[in-house]
This record gives structure tokens, sequence and C-alpha cells, in this order.
């Protein structure tokens, strides 16, 4: 059976027959169409996604975007285009497109934007589902967050809750927890579920640049800058905006974000021409913010301004009792993704699994379970199968309990704690002492409730 039903749209007899052959390589059936009225004729609700050039003769690829996505508003679409810019990006977000791709592009590089377009497009239809019936399994399943526990229901419903206003919302908790899937949820459940929806993780971004990538510059405002670029605010017009790692910015930069958050305005940098745009912001952070307030690394007005709602991932550690339903799931979407026959799991193995602490939380879980997939390639995983680590591991119970820390945990949070006292709470001194920065050193005191 064909994985799923794609809609090719080419003008150029040679793209379309050597993009359509890898799709039907690679499994699915290809419905192919050399122009967009043949396109539309073909269209119907059998058709999973529609990949279309962005310029065709008579209606072009966004005409063709719009009118696909009145009619089928669940169809996903990739766009393609010789000549991107960001003006034709911004232009095909906004109308719903998934993704775009540049030519040349590679079969890989084709595969891949399909396959990510087909998964949300199966969240989307989960959601979908979810908010017309409330059903529990799918409940359990929104945007990957999976988890029957009383933590993870508490904060299905504080989703649900949160999703149509414009309200701010602040994520925390340890890496690995799914912090962003939870703003992805918010974003789909909206009302702006159909405006962009932009990320920035402003941990990977330099900050001597963070100011002009969130507000855009104007041609000349610094060296290099030659020409006017359009910041992430801008491009989240209508939509939402996703600052992962907030507490990385600078004061500088949290005052220019307050301003925005208050106003909806900002000035480029460079410029003097205020802009305003429509956008509302979730953040989320691995570190504690109120921390960075007591030390003066973070602005308490901003950090009051993004915790209009907070919701806290608790790690998984302390929902040891939805690793069963975790492992069965990511076992699933790991097998589809490598097309291998689900395996199943022993009774000793899953006590295994809940015994382990998982620090990397459920992204740990999800790489352990691959290379068991990868390497084992078995029918059954047996606890021989795990990593020794895991298997051997006495830190957590398989009755949900919380799981005691395990001795290297131990050890380093005394050694904080020392550190601490020594510098009678001075965690600048502290930092210098351990040898570590101030912002690891708020990540490390959050981790094991330190203050």
């Amino acid at each position: 059976m064909p994985r799923a039903t794609v809609l090719l749209t080419e003008d150029d007899p040679s793209v379309l027959e050597s993009v359509g052959d890898a799709l039907q390589d690679a499994g699915y059936e290809v419905l192919r169409a050399p122009s967009s009225r043949e396109a539309l004729l073909k269209l119907s609700d059998a058709v999973h996604l529609l990949i279309t050039d962005l310029w065709l003769p008579g209606v072009d690829g966004l005409a063709l975007l719009t009118e696909a996505k009145q009619r089928h508003p669940l169809l996903e679409v990739v766009l393609i285009t010789g000549n991107a810019t960001v003006q034709s990006a911004i232009q095909a977000m906004k109308a719903g497109a998934f993704d775009y791709l540049t030519k040349p592009f590679t079969p890989p590089d084709i595969l891949d934007v399909v396959e990510r377009a087909l998964e949300h497009r199966r969240l989307r239809e989960e959601i979908t589902r979810w908010r017309e019936h409330g059903d529990e399994q799918t409940a359990t399943q929104i945007r990957n967050l999976i988890g029957r526990s009383p933590k993870m229901q508490a904060i299905y419903d504080t989703i649900h809750r949160v999703a149509p206003f414009k309200s701010t919302v602040l994520v925390t908790g340890e890496s690995g927890t799914g912090k962003e899937m939870v703003v992805r949820a918010i974003h789909e459940l909206s009302p702006r579920k159909n405006g962009p929806f932009v990320a920035i993780n402003c941990a990977a971004v330099p900050a001597s640049i963070i100011e002009s990538e969130l507000f855009g510059h104007e041609r000349g405002a610094f060296t290099g800058a030659s020409a006017r670029a359009m910041g992430y605010f801008e491009a989240a017009n209508h939509g939402t905006l996703f600052i992962d790692e907030v507490g990385e910015l600078d004061l500088a930069v949290q005052a220019k974000l307050l301003r925005v958050l208050e106003t909806g305005t900002f000035i480029p940098v460079g410029s003097t021409k205020e802009k305003s745009v429509d956008v509302r912001v979730l953040a989320a952070t691995n570190s504690d913010l109120q921390l960075a307030v007591d030390d003066r690394h973070f602005r308490s007005d901003l950090f009051y301004r993004l915790n209009v709602v907070h919701i806290d991932m608790p790690p998984l550690r302390d929902r040891i009792e939805d690793v069963p339903l975790l492992v069965r799931n990511l076992l699933e979407r790991l097998c589809a993704e490598h097309k291998l026959r689900v395996p199943d799991v022993d009774e000793k193995a899953l006590e295994a699994l809940q015994r382990y602490t998982w620090p990397g939380n459920v992204r740990e879980l999800r790489n352990t379970l691959e290379a068991v997939l990868i390497l084992g390639q078995k029918p059954l995983i047996t606890d021989v199968d795990l990593p020794e680590h895991v298997r051997r591991a006495v830190g957590g119970t398989a009755t949900g309990g919380p799981a005691p820390a395990v001795d290297l945990d131990v050890a380093e949070k005394e050694t904080i704690d020392k550190a601490l006292r020594q510098t009678g709470g001075d965690r600048n001194r502290a930092a210098q002492l351990l040898n570590v920065s101030v912002r690891t050193l708020y990540r490390k005191m959050a981790r094991f409730g330190l203050r």
C-alpha cells in the first residue's frame, strides 16, 4: 500500500519525471500534472501533499496553493522555485505553504521535506480530531506529547485553555522534555494556525547579530549590511513567534523585546521608522529565569511580561509511568522511518527502562530506542539489548514514583551547594570557582532545586 498520495505539478518535463520517479521509488503514489489547471482537476481528498513549481504558465504556484488550501484545508503544500527571495518565501508561508525548495535540489532534499510535511499533516489531523471529539487517545498524543500521567493531562488542559488567546506563554523544563512541541500545539490550536509560525533559538545566534535577526536591519546599518533584511518579528506578522532559550538574550535586546510585547512596535537596526506587527510571542527556556532576575541578568519586567501563562514540562523521571506508552509510540515512529517491523518489548526490558532516570528525557529515550532497533533488528527487545548504563540503573521505580538521584548527580549537587556556601551565595564567584559559565550554573541550580 502506498505511504501517501502526492500531487506533483511542474511544467518542466525533466523535473516532473525525475522528482516523480524519486517519490515513486520511495513508496509514494504520485499524480503528475504539467499545469495548474490539470492539478486542480486531479486534486481530491485522497491527495495528502501538493508539490508545485512557483512559476507556472497561466495560474502560478501561489494561486494554485491558495485555491488548493481553500478546497482542502488539511492539504500540505511544498513550493519549488528556481529563484527564491525573502518576499516570495514570506508570501508562500502566509498563503499556507509548509516549506519551499530552491532548484537545484537532490532526491534526499525532496524526500526529507515530503516526510516532514506528511508528518505535519498527520499531527494536524490528530489535533483536529482532538478538538472535535476530545477522545483520550488523541488528547494524549497532541503534537507528539505522549503520556497519560496526571502531570501531562494537566499540560494538555492548559494548552487547550490558553491556545485561543494572544497571551504570552513561557514554557520551562529540562532539555528534551518537549517544550517546542507544547509551543507548536498552542499555535496549531489557536486562531493564528493558518498564519506563519517562526522560531528562533537565541542560544544558536551570536549575541552580536541577535537584535538584527529579531527586528531586521536597514541597508548600511552595519558592516556587511548590503541590503535591507526582514527580521523574525516581521516574518511572523499575524502569526506566532517562538523565542527559544530566551534567557540567552542580553539586557539591551531584552528592553527592545519588552517594547514590542507591550506596544506591538519596534524599530529595525539602522532605521528611525517605527514598524507595527501583530505577533503572538511564545517563549521557552531550560534555565531558571527567576534566578537570572535575582542576579540582574534578566529584566524583571520582561520576565513578568513573558510569564503570563507558565507551563513547566516535567522531566521523564517524574512521570515514569508514561515510559511504556512512550516506548510503544516511539518504536512505531522509528520503525516507520527506518522501514522496520515494530518489535515487542519484554517485561524485564520495560522494567529497566522505567528504572533509569533519563537525564536527557524523551530525546534520550528516543535515541536509545533507535540505537537498539538499528543494532538489533529483533522481533523482541529484551533487557540484554539495552545499553549497559540503562540495564544496570538502580535510580528509578516501575511504579511511577520519583526516581532518586544517581551518585554522580548527588556529587554534582553537593559540589555546587558547597561553592555557593563558600561564596556566600554569590553566583558569579561560585561560577568562577566551579570553572563554568554563570548561565550553566543557573541551569544546574534549577535542575537540583538549589537557590
